[in-house]
């Protein structure tokens, strides 16, 4: 075998496990799509029922504001990861569009290796913030405050795996030397796999 042949079967291997992951993380995305979905179903019923309540009694519901407001902390974080992976994350597309391909998808990569840097900034100090109120419960709703302080290290972890794949899915269109689609900017269909 030939040191090219080897390198192929090594480029092969590396490019099967990755659309294994990438695979993986298209059902986490799913499952977190749904996640989202039901988070703000309940936000909308606890937010309809609060309306009600106040009409039919004297006095309203302390605790669903708070869970409310809990639901959707969870929906912005996980939904950060889901935003990431279809490539709705805000960016100036005047920069990406002057350069070449193989820049492109290197501007991808650089804009990914800093929202790896996010999110384990989110994962470190969202544990941090976990242990500090572990235990604790809010004082009108009697919640645990570490359930929902949760949402910060939950989010964190899914930014870090969906940043993974989308340097993954660019680092394969460079070496394939593709040319980026023109689509969402931030690299959720630059290497459609």
């Amino acid at each position: 075998m030939t040191m090219k042949n080897l390198k192929l079967q090594r480029q092969n291997l590396l490019h099967r496990l990755f659309l294994g992951y990438d695979h993986i993380m298209g059902v986490v995305d799913r499952a977190a799509q749904w996640i989202i979905g039901l988070a703000l179903g309940g936000v909308f019923v606890l937010l309809v029922t609060q309306v009600l309540v106040r009409y039919v009694l004297p006095f309203p519901l302390p605790w669903v504001e708070e869970a409310a407001v809990y639901l959707s902390g969870y929906v912005a974080l996980i939904g950060a990861s889901v935003c990431l992976r279809a490539g709705f994350h805000i960016q100036v597309d005047l920069l990406r569009d002057r350069l070449g391909p193989q820049m492109q998808y290197a501007l991808v990569i650089f804009q990914q290796l800093l929202l790896v840097g996010f999110a384990l900034f989110l994962l470190r100090y969202g544990i941090k913030f976990v242990e500090l109120g572990w235990g604790q419960t809010s004082p009108s709703s009697y919640f645990l405050v570490s359930h929902a302080r949760m949402a910060m290290p939950v989010g964190g972890l899914l930014l870090l795996l969906q940043a993974i794949a989308m340097i993954g899915r660019a680092v394969i269109g460079l070496s394939e030397e593709r040319s980026p689609p023109q689509g969402p900017s931030a690299g959720g269909h630059l290497a459609d796999i």
